[in-house]
């Protein structure tokens, strides 16, 4: 027993490992979750006895970031309990909340019994104190994003109450990291609060804007999209110049060389080093031209995404 958490006592931090089998289990479903961190018992058993210290001490803004980096050097669910508790007590309800269901599922997931059942309870007690904000969007929010301070919303949460911590909120409208309109609300706990704004009246993004590369779906009726890029004329006509160029030069030396080596000049040589001089001067002036940079309109190449939601998974881009 502890005045933190009851059931995650420093004695029974690790007990789920008599539930060997389902802890295996647990351990392999949570790689998706945990972070990517080296696993460090000893680290984590130090870190986690600091927290309950500052625990004791009623010392919240630095036990909390110490039963974090606990968890994440070594996952254990007693870790997880106190790390919830520790955000509750610190005010953050939402967050607390989301860690005492995270906590729950872990603790079943191993087998757990008496935590699951605590971390349920928690998670219920919580329920009639969260905040809730809801965000709603008048227009199309094509091109734009919406955040809820820095946590960038999904539109399919558009009207639905979410769950915040209480204090000050600021929602945003933004194309790229230009804020296009925002609105303020102070969360209280219990409290239900809704934000508004309105995409019906934001301009279009300026020419310049538009000629840059987009990601989205493209369908079948829209037009393409272009970028403008400066490029070579002519790959091509470059190469060609360059041995155009190398074998006149060629000709060229083995027409004068026959010209030297004849009394009086062959006319053979003479007419082979005339060829020669042609093919290398047309050679470099072919290579000039293929060379010079132009501005060109490019088409805009559209990068499959990845969109995952409550119930679905959807991927949209140009294939």
């Amino acid at each position: 027993m502890t005045t933190s958490c009851p059931v995650a006592a420093d004695s029974e931090r690790r007990r789920s490992f008599r539930f060997v089998a389902p802890a295996l289990v647990g351990a392999a479903l949570s790689l998706s979750t945990a972070p990517a961190l080296a696993n460090d018992p000893a680290a984590a058993e130090a870190l986690f006895r600091v927290a309950k210290g500052l625990m004791e001490k009623k010392n919240y803004a630095e036990a909390c970031p110490k039963f974090e980096g606990s968890y994440k050097l070594d996952p254990a669910v007693g870790t997880k309990l106190n790390w919830a508790d520790c955000v509750e007590k610190q005010g953050q309800l939402a967050r607390a909340w989301a860690l005492w269901g995270e906590a729950r599922d872990q603790a079943k997931r191993e087998g757990d019994k008496p935590r699951e059942d605590l971390a349920a309870r928690r998670q219920k007690e919580l329920d009639p104190r969260l905040p809730q904000l809801t965000v709603q969007v008048k227009g199309s929010v094509e091109g734009l994003s919406v955040y809820r301070d820095e946590v960038k919303l999904d539109p399919v949460t558009f009207g639905v109450p979410l769950p915040v911590d209480p204090g000050k909120h600021v929602v945003t409208l933004r194309r790229g990291s230009d804020v296009l309109k925002e609105a303020a609300v102070e969360s209280k706990e219990k409290g239900k609060d809704e934000v508004t704004l309105d995409a019906t009246d934001v301009p279009p993004p300026p020419p310049e804007q538009q000629m840059q590369p987009q990601q989205g779906m493209q369908g079948p009726g829209d037009k393409p999209k272009y970028r403008v890029a400066t490029v070579r004329r002519s790959t091509g006509m470059l190469a060609g110049g360059v041995i155009l160029g190398v074998v006149g030069g060629i000709v060229g030396l083995v027409g004068a060389g026959t010209v030297g080596l004849s009394r009086g000049g062959s006319p053979g040589g003479w007419a082979t080093l005339g060829v020669g001089t042609v093919m290398f001067g047309g050679g470099i002036a072919l290579g000039v031209i293929g060379n010079q940079k132009i501005q060109r309109k490019l088409e805009v190449t559209y990068v499959p995404e990845v969109f995952i939601g409550p119930s679905s998974v959807m991927v949209r881009g140009v294939f």
